[in-house]
């Protein structure tokens, strides 16, 4: 996976595929400054929504903004937020962090709200655009890293949110999980594709979220939400942005956008805000108040070496194997079914066996694992095999 990153160039890590976060220019700035001129294409894209709609005006998403961090002369990272309140908006980490550690200075940054266009000056003017006070990043996260990619920055002057064009998102409740399937809708205003110049119209799309395992297979479950479409999510420029669930008019935010498919193909990863790993920090940070990383407590870690064993037969027992965790501290078991497009869920017990049935025959089994700990609490899914007739 390549993060979304806001330099002139592509990362890399360790984890499953290759993504991709923000966006690379050229230029210096001062604060509150919007720069322009700069190219969103190059070897390092943006996230913005792909296969999604442009928002004519900001009224079903009031609370995305557009943000924009100048590192230096040969620096410009181009990403999106979230306003929590008329003072404090929250993005990913790697806006404001490079790679190599250097933080971005309050007057580094620039927060465009209230405008679904913030590609030319009229656009921009129909908003507000504001300088920052304040940024505060989330003291577990290591700069190029995926875990705990969350900041919040306190804004120079609070917003007006009486206008009905720019308004706070409430967070959705500590510990509340997204079912696989669930509808997540992400808003920002990253590039459309990895080949596009087009940062900066704010976009919506819907997909789905799905738990961990295969293409969404990562270490701490806790922390992540992951989502996949069909060539529509997330894309270079979107880093920073917003993940609700809920109705129209009854939405929580639930995610940072963290991580896009390389090609914006559909798969994203999350910052949880659920997760009180998260949590302990976005609350604190918008009390004005620091915290350490050991007061925030951490979510389970791990999960990729789950297993199913037994003889996948009809009449016998097949075992999950939880495999090594870090701060998981109380494990469920759950066996998925699917044949085609048709899927059958067994549900969490505290028992990892379970007995094949006549009604399992040619249908593949799997093995999920549903961990808790005082960060959070998520799910990871290990290997499957097919059931065959009888013993």
């Amino acid at each position: 996976m390549t993060l979304p990153r806001p330099r002139g160039r592509r990362a890399t890590t360790a984890l499953s595929g290759a993504l991709l976060v923000a966006l690379g220019a050229s230029a210096t700035a001062s604060a509150a400054e919007w720069r322009t001129g700069f190219s969103a294409a190059g070897d390092q894209a943006t996230t913005r929504i792909a296969g999604g709609d442009v928002l004519a005006d900001t009224s079903t998403a009031p609370w995305t903004v557009a943000i924009q961090t100048v590192f230096g002369q040969t620096s410009v990272g181009a990403c999106s937020g979230t306003v929590l309140d008329a003072l404090h908006i929250l993005t990913a980490a790697h806006c404001v962090v490079e790679e190599n550690g250097t933080r971005a200075t309050p007057d580094q940054v620039a927060v465009a709200a209230g405008t679904p266009d913030v590609t030319s000056a009229a656009g921009r003017a129909t908003g507000v655009v504001g300088g920052v006070a304040a940024i505060r990043v989330h003291p577990r996260h290591e700069a190029g890293g995926f875990y705990d990619d969350v900041a919040v920055l306190t804004l120079a002057a609070p917003l007006d949110l009486t206008t009905g064009k720019v308004a706070a998102l409430p967070m959705a409740p500590s510990g509340t999980l997204v079912d696989p399937g669930r509808s997540v809708r992400i808003t920002g205003f990253g590039i459309t594709s990895p080949t596009s110049d087009d940062y900066g119209t704010l976009r919506e799309v819907s997909v789905r979220s799905v738990i961990g395992g295969s293409s969404c297979s990562n270490s701490a479950p806790g922390a992540f939400l992951c989502t996949e479409g069909t060539n529509k999510g997330a894309c270079s420029g979107d880093s920073g942005g917003t993940a609700t669930i809920g109705s129209a008019s009854a939405r929580k935010l639930i995610g940072v956008t963290d991580i896009a498919d390389s090609k914006c193909r559909g798969l994203n990863f999350f910052a949880n805000v659920a997760a009180p790993e998260i949590r302990t920090f976005i609350d604190a940070a918008v009390a004005e108040q620091d915290v350490t990383a050991a007061q925030t407590p951490l979510a389970p870690r791990g999960g990729r070496s789950i297993k199913i064993q037994g003889t996948a037969k009809v009449g016998r027992t097949m075992t999950c194997r939880r495999g090594s965790w870090t701060a998981g501290t109380k494990f469920r078991y759950a066996f998925l079914l699917q044949k085609g497009s048709k899927q059958r869920n067994r549900g969490f017990r505290t028992s990892k066996t379970y007995k094949l049935r006549s009604t399992d025959r040619g249908w593949r089994v799997f093995c999920a694992v549903q961990v808790r700990s005082a960060g959070g609490q998520g799910v990871s899914v290990g290997n499957n095999t097919r059931v065959v007739g009888a013993r």
